[in-house]
């Protein structure tokens, strides 16, 4: 059932105790400010339904989410876009509920750190993870806080100060994914067999044991690594990234670079 706090651009949909927030903005579902706000009331609004799980996902297209909109990362616009993105973090470090992904095609940027900050998350082969920002100059400032407690350190600065992309078996060998299945299997969407399946494996149980276990965890009450800790580092971030970050001539020479499609001229400075 679709409900009616829906937005063209997110769908908030529920199947029996599951809320399904699904990004629509094919095809490659980016993130802007419109989309992420929408986001962020879509997942309060699921939570507020007390659904024994939240499922992030996207509606078609070729991809999970390609990220946040580059050309909304310019100077006198970056300080709306970077506190728009991050309401979604916001929203999520508060639910009760577990929050799950399931992935098809790119989860990338943005997109890739709404993956990390999951609880569980389902991803189909040809599936693929990245964080590029270090390429335009930049830096993911959600995936800095959380990535090292999902992967390890190391593996995290690789992915991050490198802008690889790795596949999703490699993905589910280094914890960022949980179960991978084959390509086409999340197609159907919320009704897709792998699916349920997967998310029944969270939703089958007490929605009361489930949100305090994740209160336990440290996320859904405020407190801990998803709580009031992430939220209080969050805000420290995004100073970092406003104050110093965007005025590095590199910052915003990467995204000049990227929507001119020429190659960028660093000055490490």
């Amino acid at each position: 059932m679709t409900d009616p706090t829906s937005t063209p651009t997110v769908r908030l949909e529920r199947h029996g105790s599951v809320a399904h927030v699904r990004i629509d903005r094919p095809p490659l579902h980016v993130l802007d400010v419109a989309t992420n706000r929408a986001l962020a009331e879509a997942i309060r609004a699921a939570d507020d339904s007390a659904p024994r799980a939240i499922v992030l996902s996207a509606a078609g297209g070729r991809a999970f989410s390609a990220g946040v909109a580059i050309e909304e990362h310019v100077k006198d616009r970056v300080r709306e876009m970077l506190l728009a993105f991050h309401g979604v973090f916001r929203a999520l470090a508060v639910t009760r509920a577990p929050v799950l992904a399931a992935v098809r095609g790119p989860a990338l940027g943005g997109g890739a750190e709404l993956v990390a900050f999951c609880d569980g998350v389902i991803a189909e082969e040809t599936a693929t993870f990245g964080f590029p920002e270090i390429r335009l100059g930049c830096y993911p400032p959600v995936a800095a806080l959380v990535l090292p407690a999902v992967v390890g350190r190391m593996r995290a600065a690789q992915l991050l100060l490198t802008g690889e992309t790795i596949g999703a078996r490699h993905a589910l060998e280094i914890g960022l994914v949980g179960e991978v299945v084959l390509d086409g299997a999340l197609a159907a969407g919320p009704t897709a067999p792998a699916l349920e399946t997967f998310v029944a494996r969270f939703s089958a149980h007490s929605g009361a044991a489930l949100a305090l276990a994740r209160e336990a965890m440290g996320g859904g009450d405020g407190r801990g690594a998803r709580g009031a800790t992430f939220l209080a580092a969050l805000e420290r971030a995004e100073a970092l990234y406003l104050e110093r970050l965007m005025a590095t001539h590199d910052a915003n020479e990467g995204v000049a670079a990227w929507m001119e499609k020429r190659a960028p001229e660093w000055t490490d400075s």
